[in-house]
């Protein structure tokens, strides 16, 4: 499953299931509406999660995978 991450210009850390739509004024990104008229959905993480991701290099592509352990 591709997922978008992006982190607000005050340090808040969100996950969309679009690509969000930053916007510079306000330092926040914005869930946008698609061409079918699907809108993108925002779910707040806890923002210590990902150091690495910034206001500056988001949003950014990320995939959510099942891992399955391995039996023993």
């Amino acid at each position: 499953m591709k997922l978008w991450i992006a982190r607000d210009k005050d340090g808040g850390l969100y996950l969309y299931n679009y690509e969000p739509c930053k916007n510079k004024i306000s330092g926040r990104f914005t869930c946008c509406i698609k061409p079918n008229g699907e809108w993108s959905e925002e779910y707040e993480l806890n923002s210590h999660l990902l150091p690495e991701v910034t206001f500056e290099n988001s949003p950014q592509k990320v995939r959510l995978e099942i891992v399955k352990e391995e039996e023993e």
